[in-house]
């Protein structure tokens, strides 16, 4: 893991985003580049069209920089930073940027949003996590920062592609020390489980398994107890872009808990 793109926009969520980021750089030795895209204004008239839009970028690039000045002062074990501005759309631009650049992990505050809740689209960290290639890291607004010791892999039916799914969840586990428990929720009551390589794909790391019966609309809601019930300090889950039908019923399970999480989430891609 050793380049982390910490999207940001300077708000309150974003903050909390840019403190995790310079933890994992620490543990890696990462480079970690601050990004905030600017979008298009509304504006009538094309000369304030391209003021407005030069005056934003010029704020971003401040902000920035004083952050820069707050953060380089923290890194350790050969963790460097960086900064810049990109223009367009949140979501869209910093998937492409992240893939562009061959970006590890991308790291970003949320914001609970009752609208957004209802539309998996809705919402910059649901693009990027439904767009993006990459393992994303999606940090609640009013998390404060700590480090990992307990982590929740929340796991339904569906194998995985291959182990290196878990790898970015594998490289934390083992760089922070922390426990593993992951967890299934068999809803269905056929009791098939779990993919039955994940034993062996999960060698060499202290894990353990919890496997309760569950409600199909509840879901997120014994996810969220899991993560309660064991004092997680970060929850895990895998977006699987297997087949029309199962990615509408994993993108609306994964957007729920975007909001609704109480601790940082790590969405892995399947």
């Amino acid at each position: 893991m050793k380049k982390i793109l910490v999207a940001t926009d300077y708000s309150e969520s974003a903050g909390n985003a840019v403190q995790y980021g310079v933890s994992l750089a620490n543990h890696f030795g990462s480079l970690l580049s601050l990004v905030s895209a600017v979008e298009e204004p509304y504006s009538a008239a094309a000369g304030a069209l391209v003021d407005i839009k030069d005056h934003i970028r010029e704020e971003a690039m401040t902000t920035m920089g004083k952050v820069k000045e707050e953060v380089t002062p923290q890194l350790r074990n050969g963790a460097t930073i960086d900064t810049h501005t990109v223009d367009g759309d949140p979501g869209p631009t910093i998937t492409r940027v992240a893939k562009a650049k061959g970006y590890d992990l991308i790291v970003m505050g949320t914001k609970g949003s009752t609208a957004a809740r209802e539309l998996f689209t809705g919402s910059v960290a649901n693009s990027v996590i439904k767009n993006s290639k990459l393992p994303v890291l999606a940090v609640p607004q009013q998390v404060a920062f700590h480090d990992f010791k307990r982590i929740v892999l929340s796991v339904d039916e569906r194998p995985l592609a291959s182990a290196d799914v878990l790898r970015p969840l594998l490289d934390l586990v083992r760089a922070y020390k922390a426990e593993l428990i992951v967890y299934h929720g068999d809803v269905d009551g056929d009791k098939k489980g779990y993919d039955p390589q994940l034993p062996t794909y999960l060698s060499g790391v202290n894990h353990r398994f919890e496997v309760r019966s569950g409600d199909t609309d509840k879901i997120s809601t014994g996810i969220q107890k899991a993560v309660k019930l064991h004092s997680a300090d970060l929850l895990c889950m895998i977006y699987h872009d297997h087949g029309f039908f199962g990615r509408l019923f994993n993108e609306s399970t994964v957007s729920k808990v975007v909001f609704d999480s109480s601790v940082p989430l790590l969405v892995l891609q399947d």
